[in-house]
């Protein structure tokens, strides 16, 4: 969703998947406007928090990081599981008829690159044996989950 600011007279709504949830208000806003309204109900994928080989942690956005790796040849849908301070997890669903083993060779490429930009070379990448999963709670798809151990 891509907003503009105030000072328009009109307020684009554009489809654009930037994490967050949306909800569609019953009634105007409150501010008098009578066009629907919404309010922002919060952030679906998690931002990262991975430790870098100085120690510092390295703070990462999910739309960041999972633009890299969706823009992969033969993908059809990725999931990234933080799994420790400097492990990610890699799901992929290929397309039908892609060559999986190329896919995860460019995406992981892609994912390395991406993250020794940030100074995160330490960082490993596996390679998951199942798919990207729903949430089995909300039902919703998570590009980006922080599931670090207690």
């Amino acid at each position: 969703m891509l907003l503009s600011n105030l000072a328009n007279r009109v307020q684009p709504l554009i489809r654009y998947d930037l994490g967050d949830s949306v909800l569609a208000k019953t009634g105007p806003c409150e501010c008098g406007n009578q066009l629907p309204a919404i309010r922002v109900a919060g952030r679906s994928d998690d931002v990262l928090r991975l430790l870098a080989a100085d120690g510092t942690t390295v703070r990462v956005l999910p739309l960041a990081i999972g633009s890299v790796v969706d823009e992969t040849p033969g993908l059809h849908r990725s999931q990234l599981v933080q799994t420790g301070p400097a492990t990610i997890r890699l799901r992929l669903e290929p397309e039908p008829g892609a060559d999986a083993a190329a896919v995860w060779r460019t995406a992981s490429a892609k994912l390395l690159e991406y993250l020794a930009g940030l100074e995160l070379r330490n960082v490993g990448v596996v390679r998951a044996v199942e798919p990207p999963e729903q949430s089995g709670t909300s039902g919703k798809f998570r590009q980006v989950i922080a599931r670090l151990p207690e």
